[in-house]
């Protein structure tokens, strides 16, 4: 689907793809482009849908590319997958004319709220083309503290789990949230990089004057990058914590055993004294025989509480 931006007069709108024939600042934002929509776009900007597919068809790193008429800025965006994170990016294509043309696969949460946001207002985000880049990843940035919360509320919600009741599937979701980290991780390092090369004037298309206003997004990525480690210790150790609380249960459930044979260990020996057929057994014609027995297992069962009592075993 193709979606074209640009501002006539004070008021950003809707267009027709035709306007990237225009002077002005022309976003034409396209998702999971087919390949008539890849030819049309190719009419209005000379360059071939084959490179167009190339940054389009599957995951590229993020990074940029200098060609002799546009630059390209590829950059990775969060996309959840159920609960979790897959790898995605997108493809800025720089004009010198000042047009923009993003092509992606996925629907991006924060392209579609800086499209909305353009429509209400801000109008003056198309007084240059490097506002408008600058802008789009920021809003793709803030995507990634949101995903990030998310990533805090579970890994919450597992601590707390594994805190009272450990569980194999919780233990599951800790796996399985490091892998999402790991990639959200990788995208974020990628990303810093990508505003490392346009903040030192690798790609040519933007001006030069407004790039010091992507250090923010830089400083964005840093924090990013030092919060996802810090979410990634406190993992490690909620598995140091699960595999505590499965040794100390284990260690419990032992422990009530061995209180539970102790009781049984002593009368057992008792009864299997006076078990033993030997002809000269004083007691055997006893007629207190049979209650002294059992009484020496009472005792010797309340003798074994009171000592596990005393050492704190109970």
């Amino acid at each position: 689907m193709i979606t074209a931006y640009w501002r006539p007069k004070n008021k950003i709108v809707q267009t027709d793809i035709k306007a990237l024939k225009s002077k002005r600042v022309v976003w034409v934002d396209c998702v999971n482009p087919t390949d008539a929509e890849l030819e049309k776009i190719s009419a209005y900007t000379h360059v071939s849908v084959a490179d167009f597919k190339d940054h389009t068809i599957d995951y590229e790193r993020p990074n940029t590319f200098e060609f002799d008429t546009y630059s390209l800025i590829v950059f990775g965006v969060p996309v959840m997958n159920e609960r979790y994170i897959k790898r995605a990016s997108f493809a800025i294509f720089l004009f010198k004319n000042k047009n923009i043309v993003t092509l992606h696969r996925e629907e991006i949460g924060g392209l579609s709220r800086f499209s909305n946001e353009l429509l209400e207002k801000n109008p003056r985000y198309f007084d240059f083309h490097t506002k408008v880049i600058r802008v789009m990843l920021e809003t793709i940035v803030d995507d990634y503290f949101n995903l990030l919360d998310a990533y805090q509320d579970t890994a919450d919600r597992i601590e707390s789990t594994i805190f009272h009741k450990p569980q194999g599937r919780a233990i599951e979701d800790v796996f399985k949230l490091k892998k999402s980290l790991l990639l959200f991780h990788k995208s974020l390092l990628a990303n810093r990089e990508v505003i490392t090369a346009i903040e030192k004037e690798y790609v040519v298309k933007l001006s030069r004057k407004e790039l010091y206003e992507f250090r923010d997004i830089y400083n964005d990525l840093v924090q990013l990058i030092d919060a996802e480690e810090t979410l990634r210790d406190i993992l490690t150790g909620v598995i140091d914590i699960y595999m505590t609380s499965i040794s100390n249960n284990l260690n419990q459930t032992i422990k009530r055993l061995t209180v539970v044979a102790s009781y049984v260990m002593i009368p057992t020996l008792i009864a299997s004294i006076y078990g033993m057929n030997f002809r000269f057994m004083p007691e055997i014609h006893w007629k207190w025989g049979y209650p002294f027995s059992l009484g020496m297992m009472i005792i010797s069962i309340a003798g074994m509480y009171y000592y596990f009592k005393k050492t704190n075993m109970l």
